[in-house]
């Protein structure tokens, strides 16, 4: 059995949805031949870097035109043009990714990303494309470029997904409700007191939990300057791989009664969800998924217009999240919310009520059996 695992480095959650799927094949099929790839890696360099780093730049600049742009290509007739543009490209840029599938011959191929299905469409009547097929979105949402046809399955996070693809002409029977694949130790976190044991916290202040995605995007400085300003609060701040953003928060006045550790790229998230009391971050899928698995309360400041925007929206709609437009509205709910510990708990049952920690071994059982 070989299973080809393709994401797309656009975006940190394809790559660790890919990853948490490498772990539930290696361990539930430990003699199968698994490769994990990302598909722009195959790419020019100036391709690959236009491709990644054009949404995240609009998304972090210009959120607003990012969200109209987002919203408008949400269409049918999106994806004719889209598919144009990749038919352009296909032969110049892609030719590397489709030679290395046909060399590989995988049964089975699962993406964590949209761009594949893209690419390998016109391949699929080739004997080297024949294998079982299968997308798994990455967010509480399914834009149109995620209903690909040359996909055999699809794997969602939650059950309106299905009438969505199912909406935009997807077959609702090759789509499965499984939850957004995240690696196993979301799945097993510690318990709380041994995670602030662990980290050297307290138990006489509330955790919060303050993290920007794996870039550390957003203006998290001043997002971690309002909870540092709540007392009694201890504050866990992830910049990610974002120096300049380390250091400005770093150098925040913290105030008597408040506690404030900052963090650049860290391994160890699960173990700072379990101590934690309340995520004050950006609503990413991959994100959201280990918040809801863990049980944590999460509180989205200002999400980014398109797909973090309506993943705020379903945190809300089922009651293990607050989205919050602007300073005023954010400063009222993190109070609410650290002055309430009835409200977080209720929100924490209902987080994990959603949660899908199981979400990547279902997946594979479901393509690999």
């Amino acid at each position: 059995m070989k299973l080809l695992l393709i994401s797309a480095n656009a975006g940190a959650g394809h790559i660790r949805a890919a990853a948490a799927l490498e772990e539930a094949a290696r361990e539930l099929h430990p003699k199968a031949e698994v490769r994990n790839v990302d598909i722009l890696s195959f790419t020019d360099p100036i391709y690959r870097r236009a491709y990644a780093n054009s949404w995240l730049k609009m998304a972090d600049n210009a959120p607003a035109l990012w969200g109209y742009i987002y919203s408008s290509s949400d269409a049918a007739k999106a994806k004719k043009k889209q598919a144009a543009v990749i038919r352009a490209f296909d032969r110049i840029e892609f030719r590397k990714f489709r030679r290395f599938v046909a060399d590989f011959a995988p049964d089975v191929v699962l993406c964590t990303h949209f761009l594949p299905g893209q690419v390998l469409a016109t391949s699929r009547k080739e004997p080297w494309g024949r294998f079982r097929f299968g997308c798994v979105l990455t967010d509480f949402d399914a834009h149109v470029l995620w209903a690909q046809p040359s996909f055999d399955r699809f794997f969602v996070g939650n059950e309106e997904l299905v009438e969505v693809l199912a909406d935009k002409g997807m077959e609702r029977g090759k789509i499965a409700v499984t939850g957004i694949p995240i690696v196993k130790a979301f799945a097993q976190p510690m318990q709380r007191k041994a995670a602030r044991e662990k980290l050297g916290l307290r138990d006489d202040a509330p955790v919060v939990l303050c993290m920007g995605g794996g870039m550390g995007l957003g203006n998290m400085d001043a997002i971690v300057e309002s909870v540092i300003q709540q007392p009694p609060v201890q504050v866990l701040a992830v910049a990610g791989k974002n120096a300049k953003l380390k250091k400005d928060i770093e150098a925040l006045t913290v105030p008597r009664g408040s506690e404030l550790r900052v963090f650049g790229f860290v391994n160890n998230i699960p173990e700072m969800m379990a101590a934690a009391d309340l995520a004050v971050t950006k609503s990413g899928g991959l994100s959201s998924s280990e918040c809801l698995a863990t049980g944590l309360p999460m509180l989205v400041p200002n999400p980014i217009p398109g797909q973090e925007e309506r993943n705020a929206d379903y945190l809300a709609e089922i009651g293990a999240g607050f989205k919050a437009r602007g300073q005023g509205s954010f400063a009222y709910k993190l109070r609410r919310l650290l002055g309430e510990p009835e409200l977080r708990l209720q929100m924490a049952k209902n987080a994990r009520r959603a949660g899908k920690p199981g979400a990547a071994a279902a997946v594979i059982r479901a393509m690999l059996g």
